[in-house]
């Protein structure tokens, strides 16, 4: 073995420690919330030592600003990945916001969540949150005018997309209700082609009447 080799092996073992400690912190962060995310329930999972945990993350606020970037990645390739496997079509605007939904029903989403809470009284956790939230935001948008066309109302119909979906599932947590927001995503892909200039807007108001 060359000494490039023995140090790529060597990168490489320390990249994995430090995935295998990010996946632990989105686990926690799933099943216990942000509160309880405490570098002992890290080491826990983790299970590795307290020092290596120390050197990747030195800090909590270390360890939780590289999960935000752990997550954006998931989430990224998650996202980016299906919609770009769809085909142009009909249905592709009713594809489109199924996936969108998929993320926001996924677990991944609600590890996000978790860290949106904690950007809300920590500025470190906060920045990092603004700079992958608007690589999410850019490259789901791109992705969206290639299946969408190149129509300049694509840009709004996906960022409304994120905000209505984002706060359906979030209002989900405390309702429950299947059947409320199964007709209300509906409502919304109504809506969407309104926008986009696929339905008539006078069809919104007779389907929102027999739903």
């Amino acid at each position: 073995m060359t000494l490039e080799q023995g140090r790529r092996t060597q990168a490489q073992r320390s990249e994995a420690t430090r995935s295998k400690i990010l996946d632990a912190t989105v686990q926690c962060l799933v099943e216990r919330g942000y509160a309880e995310t405490t570098t002992a329930e890290v080491l826990a999972r983790a299970d590795v030592p307290r020092g290596t945990l120390l050197h990747h993350f030195p800090t909590k606020v270390d360890l939780l600003v590289a999960a935000v970037q752990h997550v954006a990645r998931r989430r990224l390739d998650g996202l980016a990945a299906e919609v770009a496997a769809m085909p142009a079509g009909a249905g592709s605007l009713d594809d489109f916001i199924d996936a969108v939904w998929r993320h926001f029903s996924s677990p991944i989403f609600w590890a996000a969540l978790e860290l949106w809470n904690a950007a809300r009284t920590d500025a470190a956790v906060r920045d990092a949150l603004v700079a992958v939230e608007k690589e999410i935001f850019g490259t789901l948008r791109a992705h969206a005018r290639d299946l969408l066309d190149d129509d300049p109302r694509v840009d709004t119909v996906v960022h409304f997309t994120f905000e209505v979906l984002t706060g359906l599932a979030m209002t989900g947590i405390v309702s429950g209700d299947l059947a409320s927001r199964e007709m209300l995503i509906r409502r919304w892909k109504r809506a969407a082609a309104i926008l986009l200039g696929r339905r008539d807007p006078d069809t919104l108001v007779e389907n929102l009447r027999r739903s």
